[in-house]
């Protein structure tokens, strides 16, 4: 892998640091979507098309990469794509906070993964990883309720499901992805595009407060800053910048959605956020952190690289 000079490293860890803390406040804009179009998830489609179309000329130049590519890094990459659109989803449908919190338990699945999976040793740190993320999603999920603290709305399933789902893709594209940043993240997004119209289809509408009419003129235009900024512009740009950073560091840039995503919700989606709420977050972000400062099984030699 080539080294980057000193600028270009800071551009890296600028890029790494802001396009979290912009997933984090992702829900914003696609709330903003439903509320102006009452698409639904549709909307996700359209964003993801729009994502799509951008990146296929650059996907095209750099086609060399997909051919020279196994299939396993092709299926990681359109996993991860879905991943995010059962997240994406998940805004829609459920709490913003407790659909960010359950997605972020990635870390305790990926200590499973490398456990249950590759049939990794785990150490102690990692099995406190497990413990911590697991108390921090209880607390969040009891909230002020008094039931069993379990999922309850579908958000919180896709947002669960889909936490899942990037732990299992993430994995696969550590260990067999050597795709450029551009290709990867038309690959994604096409893994995203075709879970999306599942979901359209099988889903009803959120029950999201709604304007008296449908207004296309503002909808679309932000579908398309969604599709490019968030989704073609700012993942390939992340995709970039994980090539030249650290896992501990860009795992620990990660986590920055968390919080973003919580504050936001708290501050601007009027969603109750009382203690044991803020104390099951704060547990796993730690196990997170705690995750990305362990040491990294080595990723597989592989000579296959492209700028």
């Amino acid at each position: 892998m080539n080294e980057l000079s000193p600028r270009h490293l800071i551009t890296a860890h600028s890029v790494a640091l802001l396009v979290p803390v912009m997933w984090g406040l992702y829900w914003i804009p696609a709330r903003y979507v439903e509320a102006s179009t009452g698409a639904g998830v549709w909307g996700t489609v359209y964003v993801v098309m729009v994502a799509c179309v951008v990146l296929a000329p650059a996907a095209w130049r750099y086609r060399a990469s997909l051919y020279s590519s196994n299939r396993y890094a092709l299926i990681s990459n359109g996993l991860g794509g879905a991943s995010f659109a059962l997240y994406a989803a998940g805004l829609l449908y459920g709490n913003v906070m407790v659909v960010v919190v359950l997605y972020y338990l990635t870390p305790v699945w990926s200590v499973l993964i490398a456990r249950l999976w590759f049939k990794q040793a785990t150490s102690l740190t990692r099995y406190a990883v497990v413990s911590l993320g697991m108390l921090g999603v209880f607390l969040v999920l009891k909230g002020d309720n008094t039931g069993i603290p379990l999922p309850s709305q579908i958000g919180d399933w896709l947002g669960l499901g889909g936490g899942i789902l990037w732990s299992i893709a993430s994995t696969g594209i550590y260990n067999y992805s050597r795709l450029d940043s551009y290709s990867s993240n038309f690959i994604f997004s096409g893994g995203a595009l075709l879970t999306a119209v599942l979901l359209a289809c099988l889903l009803p509408g959120p029950s999201l407060e709604t304007g008296n009419a449908i207004d296309f003129s503002t909808g679309i235009p932000a579908i398309i800053i969604i599709g490019v900024g968030w989704w073609a512009v700012a993942l390939t740009g992340f995709l970039w910048a994980a090539r030249y950073l650290d896992p501990t560091r860009l795992g620990v840039f990660m986590m920055i959605e968390v919080v973003a995503g919580a504050v936001s919700a708290a501050l601007f989606a009027g969603e109750p956020y009382g203690v044991l709420m803020l104390l099951g977050t704060v547990l796993v972000i730690v196990a997170g952190l705690m995750l990305a400062a362990s040491p990294s099984t080595p990723r597989p030699a592989d000579n296959c690289e492209y700028s």
